[in-house]
């Protein structure tokens, strides 16, 4: 896009949209602290789990090296809501490029005309764009994986926040009124 600057270090960080969760955030901000803790534990292993799932997608990408670099970066967030971070400033490149300069060309692509997207001999920075989905790209292997881990994910969220929600109405927390 013209005019589009776009920052030295990107991080994605991937979660839900905050506003459909309102009414939850609610119940968690009553229970007790064990049962606080109990769902985070809980839900950081599935961040933890969504990391893995995400660092082996990055072997299914057009430029493996590049895309396993950045998978090193991800990381999961200890939260109530299952989230991973990528990208940044710590795994750097030869050449002295950090991931989070790299994250969105590796992920997206970069049109087969573009300065960016070559070395003045000839080589790739970047795989060809990725094909279009809806109004953008459909990413090489973060999007992907993500698009495919999502019911999984879901899945064990739910459930987790069930029995921590059963849990702490069973208890002394009383329950959501």
């Amino acid at each position: 896009m013209e005019g589009l600057e776009v920052a030295d270090k990107s991080t994605i960080r991937i979660q839900p949209d905050q506003r459909q969760l309102r009414g939850l955030y609610q119940a968690f901000r009553e229970m007790d602290t064990d049962s606080k803790n109990k769902l985070k534990n809980d839900v950081t292993l599935i961040s933890a789990w969504s990391v893995g799932e995400l660092r082996n997608g990055a072997y299914g990408s057009p430029m493996q090296s590049q895309s396993i670099k950045v998978a090193e970066t991800i990381r999961a967030n200890k939260d109530r809501i299952p989230n991973v971070t990528i990208g940044g400033s710590k795994s750097r490149f030869s050449g002295g490029a950090v991931s989070g300069q790299v994250l969105f060309g590796n992920e997206f692509g970069a049109s087969p005309t573009s300065v960016k997207g070559a070395f003045p001999n000839g080589g790739r920075r970047f795989p060809f764009r990725s094909p279009q989905k809806g109004r953008g790209n459909e990413g090489y292997w973060i999007f992907k994986t993500l698009s495919g881990i999502q019911p999984e994910v879901t899945r064990r969220w739910k459930q987790s926040v069930t029995e921590v929600l059963n849990n702490w109405n069973k208890g002394a927390g009383g329950g959501i009124g």
